[in-house]
């Protein structure tokens, strides 16, 4: 990791290194290309002052001289000569020839030993004739375009070489600071799957909030340590209450199974229909226990959100249950009709209000259930009441506990912990409120899904 990342930044550094370059060649290029191209244009200008020079009688050296002068200034060290190869006139001609005020100012602005190179030699021309040579090299004049040319080449490079150490050292203390601040979470969490995968399912790791792709993981990774720490402790207070559970219904198995054996129960039928309840309870015990698991699942199962028309939803439960309510003559009623719209877990919410209303014709005896709906703020509810046998306010508190089991129960006890375990899972609640010999009233709070 921290090598992928040092050369990342290595290849960053020797990317800005070559656009560097290749910034300082162009420009270079076309600066030089602009100040030769300036240059030939005054040159031209002086060859044609200079080709102006000439009358039909000979050279005029009053024009010749200002010519001269001209092409001084503008940064040329010049030599005249006539068809015949004879010098007219030079450029250190025109220094001296002029007065000694001017003479102090153009050396202070041109420098005649500054001329390097070969002379370029440039006809003249007049009227399609040959009447003389202009022999010109450049001067280095103070601001001139060659001075200002090579000042600007200077502080290109400069500017290339301190570009590149701030780039070059940015990156690599950049480089440093990225490393530690990755590598650190990125090792808390690998010492934490080592810990996890050791049996510690406490462990957890800071997440930053979750405001970056390493925050986001650990965040993830926390989930998943949590679930299975849930799942873990489910599994071992399942297990214990299985244990408990199974203890009796095979302890009371035995115990006629070996009274028969020893003739103790002379009714070998009654011995015989005791085991069968009995199995009857395993029965029942195993088949809750797949639905307790099934519930359990459920928290680590993708939930589907989808659109339900409640009241639509909740009849067509009451009609799926209405045999159960009939066979005990009991009246199921939906209290109220106005339309609710709400987008939730369809499955988990069929599955919380078939243990409620299940339970609520179970303890019922004459009477019915009714339910009703509605909606507050961001959440909605929905309510079981029965007129059924109620419920002690001290035992108010246990109703939700697995395998308890009120006074006349023939239940495992695990139906309203279920509910419970899926309310939650929904981010949700339950409320109870039960009086004895006037009934319960269940109501179930859900929010308010989004359906985005």
């Amino acid at each position: 990791m921290r090598t992928k990342l040092f050369l990342a930044f290595f290849a960053v550094i020797a990317i800005a290194l070559i656009s560097n370059l290749i910034y300082e060649y162009f420009i270079t290029r076309d600066f030089g290309e602009y100040v030769r191209g300036a240059r030939e244009d005054k040159l031209y200008w002086v060859l044609a002052a200079v080709e102006g020079s000439y009358r039909e009688d000979g050279w005029d050296q009053r024009s010749l001289h200002e010519a001269a002068h001209w092409a001084v200034m503008l940064g040329f060290d010049v030599k005249i000569e006539d068809a015949g190869g004879n010098t007219l006139i030079t450029s250190r001609d025109v220094v001296e020839m002029t007065a000694p005020s001017m003479r102090r100012r153009m050396q202070g602005m041109v420098d005649l030993d500054s001329a390097r190179g070969e002379f370029e030699s440039y006809p003249l021309y007049m009227e399609g004739r040959e009447i003389g040579t202009m022999l010109a090299r450049p001067l280095m004049r103070v601001g001139s375009a060659s001075e200002k040319e090579m000042r600007f080449n200077r502080r290109g490079r400069e500017f290339l070489y301190i570009s590149f150490a701030i780039a070059g050292g940015g990156a690599v203390f950049l480089s440093v600071i990225f490393i530690l601040f990755l590598s650190r979470p990125l090792n808390r969490l690998k010492d934490a799957v080592e810990a996890l995968g050791r049996g510690d399912f406490s462990i957890r790791v800071a997440d930053g909030s979750a405001r970056d792709e390493v925050g986001k993981l650990a965040g993830s990774f926390n989930f998943m340590a949590e679930a299975l720490q849930r799942e873990e402790a489910l599994r071992k207070h399942l297990t214990s209450n299985i244990a408990h559970e199974l203890r009796t219904p095979l302890a009371v198995m035995k115990a006629n199974v070996e009274a028969m054996i020893d003739g103790v129960v002379e009714d070998r039928d009654t011995g015989l229909e005791h085991v069968r309840m009995e199995i009857e309870k395993l029965i029942m015990l195993v088949n809750g226990i797949e639905d307790i698991t099934k519930a359990e699942a459920s928290f680590f199962a993708e939930r589907h959100f989808t659109g339900v028309d409640l009241p639509v939803f909740l009849a067509g439960m009451l009609s799926k249950l209405q045999p159960l309510a009939a066979e005990k003559g009991l009246r199921m009623r939906l209290v109220s009709e106005r339309p609710l719209h709400v987008f939730t877990d369809a499955d988990k919410l069929e599955r919380i209000l078939q243990n409620i209303l299940a339970n609520a014709i179970r303890y019922t005896e004459k009477g019915g259930v009714w339910v009703d709906y509605g909606s507050e703020k961001k959440m909605y509810f929905v309510e079981v009441r029965d007129s059924g046998e109620g419920i002690p306010s001290d035992r108010l508190p246990d109703v939700f506990k697995r395998f308890y089991r009120g006074s006349g129960s023939s239940g495992i006890g695990l139906g309203l912990a279920i509910v419970r375990e899926l309310v939650d899972v929904m981010g949700g609640r339950i409320d109870v409120k039960s009086a004895v010999g006037e009934g319960s009233v269940f109501r179930v709070w859900l929010p308010v899904r989004d359906r985005t």
